[in-house]
């Protein structure tokens, strides 16, 4: 069976926010930032994402570099990588822009989603809707799903609920984590990892294994040791 490598690709201010308390307001992009991000992108079969990243978005990432696309053609992959969207709730609107995306899109959900959500039909009809469990998400299904569709590198985009299920679940190899110079601030504004927390004794250790640095942005790249 096909082995998947997962990659955490982030980026966080200085203070460790991921986005401002109110995640509309706009933000400076930064050049380098967004480069690195879009060549750790291309590299994926499949970008898992958040259900709220993609409600506050309203679409998905999706490559534009021209070599970056005639990269993954060289190698066999889709022009766009699959974007799975993980929400166990289901709680999605098929009116959203990322329905109308020219790309493959899969939901992992659970059985209790599928109930509550009264447009669940239409939803189907416009992505792969997988059901992973009654009332919470069984990664060891969905890898094994993945694998057996032949997905071998996956990007894992965000946010902090998604993070802290993948690292819980074991499932992340390697994350690469943008450091931007500024401070958002706010006890509530989201950070890489949330969830209920790990304890410090039985949470993952990270091997620092490179570090670059443009300008003021700092980008570190950690192995995580299961």
């Amino acid at each position: 069976m096909t082995t998947i490598q997962t990659t955490l690709v982030l980026g966080m201010t200085a203070d460790g926010k991921i986005k401002p308390v109110d995640p509309k307001s706009p933000g400076y992009i930064y050049p380098a930032d967004q480069a690195h991000l879009e060549y750790q992108a291309s590299l994926a079969d499949l970008f898992l994402v958040g259900a709220t990243t993609i409600r506050e978005e309203g679409q998905t990432y999706t490559i534009q570099n021209p070599e970056l696309l005639a990269a993954r053609k060289v190698r066999g992959q889709s022009p766009q990588p699959i974007t799975c969207v993980v929400s166990g709730s289901l709680n999605l609107s098929p009116d959203m822009p990322f329905f109308n995306q020219d790309l493959e899109r899969w939901i992992f959900t659970t059985r209790s989603g599928l109930e509550k959500n009264s447009q669940t039909a239409t939803i189907k009809k416009q992505a792969d809707v997988i059901e992973l469990g009654d009332t919470d998400l069984d990664w060891d299904r969905a890898y094994t799903l993945m694998a057996e569709r032949g997905i071998r590198k996956v990007v894992a985009l965000g946010g902090g609920a998604l993070t802290a299920a993948l690292v819980d679940a074991g499932r992340i190899d390697d994350w690469w984590l943008t450091i931007w110079p500024t401070i958002f601030g706010g006890k509530d504004a989201p950070t890489p990892v949330e969830g209920k927390g790990l304890v410090p004794l039985n949470a993952p250790h990270l091997e620092l294994i490179e570090t670059r640095q443009l300008g003021s942005e700092l980008f570190l790249h950690y192995r995580i040791h299961k």
